[in-house]
């Protein structure tokens, strides 16, 4: 979304200042190793160039993650850039000033506009979606107000739980296998084997966590993968039949290559330095570490949830002289426009495009409707001094277990060129490495598993503090207005007295007016992050809230200007009142010089006038047939 820079602050603050800081000493600690392995590699490569370039290879790696640590901390410790087009829009807007905006912010939209009218007029918030799967429905029996939450806090909750609900069901693989094979149900290949699948069992669990941390999305899945009874039963067979066909395939390959038990103990052999139970336990205490430690924030967040979904709502009939687009007009350029945040046009989901509808001549009919949200500005989350806490123990938690997943990436390092070494030397052969008898290569091995237990849990810690950093409130008043009814055109005259030297002829508008008035008082959320595309994230209805003084505001300013119209043309200018003026005394000069027989009694001139027409009509018409002037005829 472009930066649109305004004067006016909206109140948007950084929230990743300590976050980046606490990563930026990570990052610029892990740099410093980093070259120090590099200058380790520039001593090293003279007298022993494979050496040395083995080292360059940790260096690059090490040097590589520190700076990406370091920039992104010290990236996220800078000013954040907010415009005034920030937060994302809820749904597509078509406000004029915001046009290029809205297609840029296009992506980010969570909405459309008739689902915003759905929520307002149904007084439903279709955020809440139902749970799919058989875990997540498990999940949300044990918390029901999860359903309630926006959907990264959703998926956190979902993909931990689910990695919890996985590792247990991979543990009872586990013994099942164990069970048939260590029985003798697969022969005597069961127990040459089995070390096998504990380190599978092992890999399986580290990729299970590793997953679980994954970083929250730009658009974010709405459910985790369904795991049912079907699935549980497949694990179950599978682990029953799996060793029965491992041990007969691997009998058949026995007989057909001519290989012996103490060929396949000899070649199993190289997982003895490998301790996957270890990795296992290990892997289920950081586990349950960081589980306590999210599940005190997410219950923290949940105590906040009001999943409230109502509205104030006005549905009246108004009689008023007044042309229907002069309401949509009145309305969209001065009742909404006097209810913007900080000048911030609002946000226009639904274009105010009223229709008239002659259906005769001077009658007919008229509708028109609208949504508008006003600028949202942020709501603080006092979620109190135990969640900054916790929160800031799993960001300092994780970050710790990044210096130690480096601290074992030197050591590999090392481990590495000593491996490399060993191999030079003349007579270690590569039977003997592989013997599981080589320290060596056990290190070496156990050194990759650990750095990759310790990152995986780093990342799962980070990722889950960094969400709750992220989360930010907006409120705002979303406003559906809707107007219907009917129009017939009169004619009115002012001024028709016989003295009148002005007239004053209106055409009038009388309109049926029946509006309905929908308003709601919003608590949204969205996820912010740094860079460029700091609050590009749809924002998610959480609240809907009754606004009565709203609703009285908007209908008070309607209602005020319906009555303080003016349905008589009348002279505002000064000369035209002077002129006016002239003309009215010439009027009062002119009929001064009349002499009316009733002096001052100006009601009775028009009947003089007619009088004196009677009068001058039987003057004029002769008698007997003579003519004007003839003396009569006794």
């Amino acid at each position: 979304m472009a930066f649109d820079y305004g004067s006016i602050d909206l109140g948007l603050r950084n929230p990743f200042k300590k976050e980046g800081l606490v990563t930026a000493v990570t990052g610029g600690l892990s740099a410093c190793v980093g070259l120090a392995v590099l200058l380790i590699a520039a001593a090293t490569v003279k007298e022993n160039t494979v050496a040395g370039w083995i080292y360059i290879v940790f260096a690059v790696v090490l040097l590589g993650g520190g700076v990406r640590a370091l920039s992104g901390g010290a990236f996220a410790m800078l000013r954040y850039f907010v415009g005034r087009n920030h937060p994302t829009s809820l749904a597509y807007n078509y406000s004029p000033s915001e046009s290029s905006t809205a297609q840029e912010e296009s992506r980010y939209v969570g909405y459309k506009g008739s689902t915003l009218e759905e929520m307002l007029i149904g007084r439903k918030n279709p955020t809440f979606v139902e749970p799919e799967g058989f875990l997540a429905r498990a999940l949300h029996s044990l918390l029901p107000k999860l359903l309630f939450m926006p959907y990264p806090i959703r998926n956190l909750g979902q993909r931990l739980f689910g990695a919890w609900v996985k590792t247990a069901v991979a543990i009872m693989a586990y013994l099942f296998v164990a069970f048939v094979t260590l029985a003798g149900f697969v022969g005597d290949m069961g127990t040459v084997i089995f070390p096998l699948y504990s380190v599978i069992l092992s890999i399986y669990v580290i990729v299970l966590w590793w997953r679980a941390g994954r970083a929250i999305a730009r658009h974010p899945e709405r459910q985790v993968e369904s795991m049912g009874g079907g699935d549980l039963v497949m694990v179950i067979a599978v682990s029953i039949v799996l060793p029965v066909m491992v041990g007969l395939m691997l009998g058949s390959v026995s007989q057909v290559g001519n290989v012996g038990i103490q060929q396949w103990q000899q070649w199993i052999s190289v997982l003895d330095g490998l301790y996957p139970l270890t990795y296992l336990l290990v892997s289920l205490l950081f586990a349950a570490v960081a589980s306590v430690g999210i599940y005190q924030l997410l219950r923290r967040r949940l105590a906040l949830a009001n999943p409230v979904s109502e509205v104030s709502e006005l549905r009246e009939n108004w009689q008023e002289s007044v042309h229907p687009n002069e309401i949509f007009i009145n309305l969209d350029n001065l009742v909404m426009a006097n209810r913007r945040y900080k000048e911030v046009p609002n946000r226009v989901y639904r274009e105010l495009d009223p229709q008239l509808v002659e259906q005769v001549e001077g009658k007919g009919g008229f509708k028109g409707e609208m949504i508008q949200e006003i600028q949202p500005k942020v709501k603080p989350m006092n979620l109190g001094a135990g969640f900054d806490k916790v929160r800031m123990a799993l960001l300092i938690g994780g970050n710790i277990l990044v210096l130690i997943a480096t601290g074992l990436t030197l050591w590999l390092a090392f481990a590495t060129v000593d491996l490399y070494e060993a191999l030079a030397q003349q007579g270690v052969s590569v039977e003997a490495l592989l013997s599981g008898d080589s320290s060596a290569l056990s290190l070496a091995v156990n050194l990759l598993v650990w750095g990759v237990i310790f990152r995986a849990f780093a990342a799962l810690l980070r990722g889950a503090a960094h969400l709750f950093f992220s989360e930010m409130q907006f409120e705002s008043v979303m406003i559906y207005f809707k107007c219907e009814g009917t129009f017939t055109e009169s004619k009115m005259s002012t001024g028709t007295g016989i003295h009148d030297s002005t007239r004053s002829e209106n055409t009038l508008m009388r309109s049926s007016i029946t509006p309905w008035i929908v308003v709601s008082r919003l608590v949204t959320s969205t996820f912010a992050a740094t860079g460029m595309r700091n609050l590009e994230f749809p924002r998610y209805v959480m609240e809907m809230h009754k606004a009565p003084e709203a609703l009285a505001s908007i209908r008070a300013d309607v209602v005020t200007f319906l009555k303080d119209r003016e349905s008589i043309a009348s002279i505002t200018s000064e000369r035209d009142l002077g002129n006016a003026s002239q003309i009215y005394q010439l009027n009062q000069q002119t009929r001064a010089q009349v002499s009316l027989p009733t002096a001052g009694a100006d009601e009775d001139a028009a009947g003089y006038l007619r009088q004196e027409q009677a009068a001058d009509d039987v003057e004029a018409k002769p008698s007997n047939g003579g003519t004007a002037g003839d003396e009569p005829v006794p």
